[in-house]
């Protein structure tokens, strides 16, 4: 009986003395208590889900989700009042000389005004959303003071013979808001 109780006792030291170097506190269990076991689990829920999410149909025929806290504020602006966080969209033909040129003319008026020091941010990247073209770019915007600084991002769906365009200021929105907003965006037919 003392050598079972002495294998017992290392058992325990060595099981306390491992978890002590990996910075684990041991866990105590009676004998007869069933053994427990967990697995990971991987989640893409992201840690911001607003219980709610409204519909926005636009007379063009797309539509995205956005928090219910938020509110229309114009036919081509959506907006949490509270914190400032918006989104303004809007939609038009493509034009005679392309989308390329359009997106590249575009850039260089942004970043030409004259009211705010205006770098590119991340350059234009291009991807296919089922029957949709996507641009995304990011202008770093300093306005008044060098300190004052936002960036703009715009994501801009081509299809249907139209252009799409998103923005949003970054902050008091974040990217990633920004990006789960206009994720959803589908265009009903």
């Amino acid at each position: 009986m003392k050598t079972l109780l002495s294998i017992v006792v290392i058992c325990a030291t060595l099981t306390f003395l491992s978890a002590c170097m990996n910075n684990i506190e041991p866990e105590v269990k009676p004998t007869n208590a069933p053994v427990e076991t967990s697995h990971p689990i991987e989640s893409k829920v992201p840690t911001e889900v607003p219980s709610v999410l409204l519909k926005y149909q636009s007379k063009d025929g797309w539509t995205i989700q956005y928090p219910a806290s938020w509110d229309k504020i114009t036919d081509s602006t959506l907006q949490e009042s509270a914190t400032e966080k918006h989104i303004s969209f809007r939609t038009h033909d493509i034009p005679e000389e392309g989308v390329e040129k359009w997106l590249d003319s575009e850039i260089k008026r942004k970043l030409s005004v004259e009211e705010a020091d205006n770098k590119l941010l991340e350059d234009v990247t291009k991807e296919t959303k089922g029957d949709f073209t996507v641009y995304k770019y990011a202008i770093q915007s300093a306005y008044v003071r060098p300190t004052n600084i936002s960036e703009l991002r715009n994501i801009i769906f081509v299809g249907n013979e139209h252009i799409y365009e998103f923005r949003s200021q970054i902050p008091p929105l974040s990217k990633e808001e920004f990006e789960n907003i206009v994720e959803t965006f589908t265009f009903e037919k």
